[in-house]
């Protein structure tokens, strides 16, 4: 993991507990900030720091030789994905990309002069899923939203729902991965999600998921971050055509995923079986849990 970063970035990180460790910041001619223990500080030479001044500046140029080491020096190879404003790296590390981008008939092109990096490190942590997994998957699988503010362990606890259905049940589960970040952290990917499992990376999920329902017959989707009205809707038609989806969204809270027109459609249609919400303030905790009607079933 990370084997992309600069040999001064990956010598500090081995000062540092790699498995507390969510965010590594880089950015042109200014401090390394890593997100350690749920808090942004200072990545030194020798670890984490809370003073700048002891803290890796790392230039423009380091910036573009972590990109082309992503991209295994085929930068070319990575356009579809830098257009849409991020890079996935072997071990499902996701990048965020800041700089100019560059349009053509509307639609973005190119992203060039890239001044800022935004490197997620993914985590399997095993039993991360182990409460929503007891209150809403005991006695079957369902579908289910998970909601949370970015960074608080969606992803995380999607992995761990999957080994743990696979665990249990032997139902067919295809993951719906856009960015190849649910199943390129997986450590062993065949021992830890089963032998029932089909994964389509990079592919939009409109594309993904009704292809799928037509050639792969999948029990359960499972799909990372639902965004566009598109993506809701394919969710939606997998459910109406009998399919169970598992799958997560950016929102504070329950209340503001019901300001979303697509959303409230689809708790309106009763889509979704469950709504699951993370705590803001702590990772991968669930905090609150709510039926297909929106009835709070678990929290305050």
């Amino acid at each position: 993991m990370l084997e992309f970063l600069t040999d001064d970035l990956r010598t500090a990180l081995g000062y540092v507990n790699i498995n507390l460790a969510y965010e590594l910041r880089i950015r042109a001619g200014r401090p390394a900030v890593l997100n350690y223990r749920g808090k942004y500080v200072f990545l030194g030479a020798h670890g984490v720091t809370d003073r700048i001044g002891d803290a890796l500046i790392c230039s423009y140029a380091d910036i573009e030789d972590i990109i082309y080491r992503v991209s295994q020096y085929s930068v070319y190879s990575v356009t579809e994905q830098m257009k849409q404003g991020f890079l996935t790296a072997a071990c499902g590390e996701r990048i965020g990309l800041a700089g100019t981008y560059v349009y053509e008939n509307g639609a973005p092109s190119a992203v060039k002069e890239v001044t800022s990096l935004n490197i997620r490190i993914p985590h399997e942590v095993k039993g991360s899923a182990a409460f929503l997994f007891g209150e809403r998957f005991q006695k079957g699988v369902e579908s289910c939203l998970i909601l949370s503010p970015p960074g608080r362990g969606k992803t995380t606890m999607l992995r761990d729902l999957v080994r743990l259905i696979s665990a249990r049940y032997f139902i067919n589960i295809l993951i719906s991965d856009e960015r190849n970040e649910i199943s390129a952290a997986f450590k062993d990917f065949s021992l830890d999600i089963g032998a029932f499992c089909d994964v389509i990376r990079y592919a939009y999920k409109r594309d993904a998921l009704s292809s799928a329902v037509r050639a792969m017959r999948p029990d359960l989707i499972v799909t990372d971050e639902l965004a566009a009205a598109d993506d809701v809707a394919a969710c939606i038609g997998c459910i109406r055509g009998g399919v169970k989806v598992i799958a997560s969204a950016h929102f504070k809270n329950f209340e503001s995923m019901k300001r979303s027109p697509a959303f409230s459609a689809a708790l309106n249609e009763r889509a979704f079986d469950s709504y699951a919400v993370l705590a803001a303030d702590s990772i991968g905790q669930v905090c609150a849990i709510y039926d297909a009607e929106g009835k709070q079933i678990y929290g305050k």
